[in-house]
Order: C-alpha cells, then structure tokens, then sequence
C-alpha cells in the first residue's frame, strides 16, 4: 500500500493534487489500482483520511515481488499483502 499524502508531499507543483487525483482514476479505470478510504462508523473522519493505494491485481503485486508462491505462503507479512489485495478489491466493488 501506498500512501496518497506521500506521493502528495514528493510533488512540488501547486496543480500536482489534481493531477495526481487525474492518474488515480485512469489508474482505476483500468483495474490496476485505487483507493482505500479508512473505515470508520463517522463520515466526518472517512472524508478526512487519505486513502491507501492499493494494487487490484495480485499477479502484478507477486511478480514485482520476485518470490515463488512457497516463499510467499512462508512469509507471514508477505502473504498478508498479496490475500489483502483481493480483500480489498472485493470490499471496494462491494461498497
């Protein structure tokens, strides 16, 4: 996951938000990646949290990756990334 205020604070540019904004929605468009706003029961706190990029296509994730599915499976933190990305994905079209 990638944090949208990161990618914000390396940009310098007074039109960098939007955009930034602009790739994101192509970018999800395509099925490659999207958001992921915090979860909270207030609106109030949903709005103001940036959202987490995260990839929607596991076979891009393992590849840029460079392990074997063995070496994932073995590596808890690993393993938690590539079973998160469907997660999310299922939870964003579900929403």
């Amino acid at each position: 996951m990638l944090s949208y205020q990161k990618m914000l604070g390396q940009l310098e540019d007074a039109g960098s938000t939007v955009t930034l904004a602009g790739y994101l929605e192509l970018l999800a468009g395509a099925g490659l990646l999207t958001g992921l706003q915090k979860f909270s029961g207030s609106q109030t706190r949903v709005r103001g949290s940036s959202p987490k990029l995260v990839a929607l296509n596991t076979a891009l994730v393992a590849a840029v990756g460079g392990l074997s599915f063995a070496q994932a499976r073995e590596d808890p933190a690993v393993w938690g990334r590539l079973v998160e990305t469907p997660s999310a994905h299922i939870w964003r079209t579900a929403v």
